[in-house]
């Protein structure tokens, strides 16, 4: 069984232009960190060069980019003619890949607007906590001058990161990502770019829903939720070695077989473990397989880097990350432990955390007098859930404003953002059944 390749998110995220002061002296490593983290008000448009060194492959694709406030973007990769090969495209809310030679486009929620089970202050301060920052330059990129920020990792079989940030208007213009003494790094660098007034609309648009649009959407649950919606136990800390935190967890399939994904951060890097019931498709030993190129996050630059996997008992593991292997290594070890025995959890408050979830995959029945919906999930393996309809719930069927009387069982339900503490329903996105 073959596990499909995975992005931080589909969600690439753009390159940052913050609308502040010129640095006209040395900044604060921590102002240039925030520069980095904040979202763009300015539109621009440039020409990157993404290249990728793993092992005795260099990868190398140009990259045509646009950007528009709020966090509008558009990606066209480029084959060596100068024709578009995919391209990546956000209007904001929602994010679109379309594979121009399969005829397939990929879907998902923007990873801004996506509601996270980690809040950017905490993974901020793990970033702070596994990193420390330097300022030096100012080097030319693109032929500006820029200053460069240098995240170095505090355990060593991390990668060192770099940034240069744009000393007029704050613009990342180069992001490289690097394991020092190894040959596996990752360089996106701007070789031409100019700002904007305002770019046009159209070049935002995303492709209408067809029969060959898949949505890719990542789900971000926690280990309990995961363990609730598979009905399986997945047995693993919520701390790893080299200041590795539980981010989130998803779940899809392969065929007839679950997958379920745990996400974990340092606040920079990412590992992902894979949980399934048979072993998977892993390249020849000691290959380090580089994901497809990608421009830049805020601040990730990665590929999927290595995979290590092992069996425990009936399960089998997958771990990928872009770490060295003797760190891949120490975090498979602790992986392969039984995780702790948890304290019953305390009772929850009252207002939790608002979520969202692709688990659902149709409306089961209606209880029109309490104002309810019981949804089934995609599979058989996911349990039907019960939620509430409130007078604030925005209900939209088909693309457009609706009633909770406009709801019919068998309704595909494409979106649910909830509150995970009362179960009240804050947006519903639902098509009509085609049966």
């Amino acid at each position: 069984m073959a596990i499909p390749r995975t992005r931080n998110s589909l969600l690439f995220a753009v390159l940052i232009l913050l609308p502040t002061a010129a640095w006209s002296a040395t900044p604060d490593a921590a102002d240039l960190l925030d520069a980095a983290l904040n979202a763009p008000e300015h539109s621009y448009q440039g020409r990157l060069m993404v290249t990728q060194w793993s092992g005795k492959e260099t990868r190398a694709e140009e990259v045509k980019v646009s950007y528009s406030p709020a966090n509008r973007y558009r990606w066209e990769f480029l084959r060596p003619d100068g024709s578009v090969s995919r391209v990546a495209i956000s209007d904001g809310s929602r994010e679109q890949i379309q594979l121009l030679n399969e005829g397939k486009t990929l879907t998902g929620e923007s990873e801004r607007g996506a509601t996270k089970l980690m809040f950017p202050e905490e993974e901020k301060g793990l970033l702070l906590k596994n990193y420390r920052l330097s300022v030096s330059g100012p080097e030319k990129i693109a032929g500006r001058p820029a200053w460069v920020l240098e995240l170095d990792p505090m355990d060593a079989g991390k990668p060192h990161q770099q940034l240069w940030l744009d000393q007029e208007t704050q613009i990342i213009l180069a992001i490289k990502r690097y394991l020092p003494k190894k040959h596996f790094a990752a360089l996106s660098r701007f070789t031409h770019f100019e700002t904007k007034p305002s770019l046009p609309e159209s070049l935002f648009a995303l492709k209408a829903d067809s029969a060959a649009v898949v949505d890719t959407t990542p789900d971000f649950l926690s280990i309990e939720e995961l363990e609730k919606a598979t009905g399986r136990r997945a047995d693993l800390a919520e701390e790893l070695p080299g200041g590795f935190v539980f981010e989130s967890a998803d779940f899809f399939e392969v065929g007839k077989d679950m997958v379920r994904h745990l996400r974990y951060t340092d606040g920079l890097a990412v590992v992902s473990i894979f949980l399934t019931d048979k072993p998977v498709q892993l390249p020849a030993p000691g290959a380090n397989k580089a994901s497809p190129l990608s421009p830049p996050s805020s601040l990730r630059l990665s590929s999927t880097g290595k995979v290590l996997a092992f069996k425990r008992h009936a399960q089998h593991y997958t771990l990928m990350s872009d770490v060295s292997r003797e760190l891949l290594e120490r975090i498979a070890s602790a992986a392969a432990k039984p995780a702790k025995e948890k304290p019953a959890p305390a009772p929850e408050p009252q207002e939790g955390r608002i979520r969202w979830t692709k688990f659902a995959g149709s409306v089961e029945s209606i209880d029109g007098d309490g104002k309810r919906l019981w949804v089934k999930g995609k599979t058989k393996t996911v349990k039907s859930r019960d939620f509430a309809v409130t007078d604030t719930t925005e209900i939209l069927r088909n693309k457009k404003p609706a009633a909770f009387a406009d709801i019919k069982p068998r309704d595909k339900v494409k979106l649910l953002r909830y509150n995970n503490a009362t179960r009240e329903i804050k947006r519903i996105e639902l098509a009509s059944s085609k049966n």
